[in-house]
């Protein structure tokens, strides 16, 4: 294998690296993934033994294994890391982070009116402010089961609260 130089190889099995990457449907990131295809390359040149068999098969399998690799610790590292940009991190304590919140907010006063504080603050911080049971849980030092039933009762009664108008748009329905 070592008598044909590096470059010609590169050429003859540059339709094998594109065609791991359209099959593994690598769209985005491609230049990457091709720079790994040929390190993967030069790593099945290297280390070919031809009495173990044919070395496209072996190139094929090589630089596939490493694009798989490769997206795996990709995944890996997306899983355990959030990233953010400081310029797009909103916090409430900015000026103009609370008027925005008072404009969402403003308007869905109506419908919490008979809502308590707490079944209001369990409303917003959910629709409003994206945050899970436990995450309000331990921000207003409670159990997920107190906040679980803020939830049941700010449901039911706003449920009942539009029992009504459910009742008169299904009349006008008819």
């Amino acid at each position: 294998m070592h008598d044909q130089p590096f470059e010609q190889l590169v050429t003859d099995y540059e339709p094998l690296l594109k065609s791991c990457i359209q099959k593994l449907n690598l769209y985005r990131d491609y230049e990457e993934y091709y720079q790994i295809g040929m390190i993967a390359l030069w790593t099945a040149y290297c280390q070919f033994d031809p009495e173990k068999g044919a070395f496209p098969a072996y190139a094929q399998k090589v630089v596939r294994g490493h694009m798989l690799m490769f997206m795996k610790k990709e995944q890996h590292f997306s899983e355990r890391h959030l990233l953010h940009d400081d310029d797009t991190t909103y916090r409430l304590a900015d000026h103009d982070a609370e008027e925005a919140f008072e404009a969402v907010t403003a308007p869905l006063e109506e419908y919490l009116h008979p809502l308590s504080a707490r079944e209001r603050l369990w409303v917003l911080e959910t629709f409003v402010q994206q945050k899970k049971l436990g995450q309000i849980a331990t921000e207003q030092g409670v159990s997920p089961n107190t906040v679980a039933s803020w939830r049941k009762q700010a449901l039911k009664k706003l449920r009942d609260r539009f029992k009504p108008l459910h009742r008169e748009a299904g009349a006008d329905g008819m």
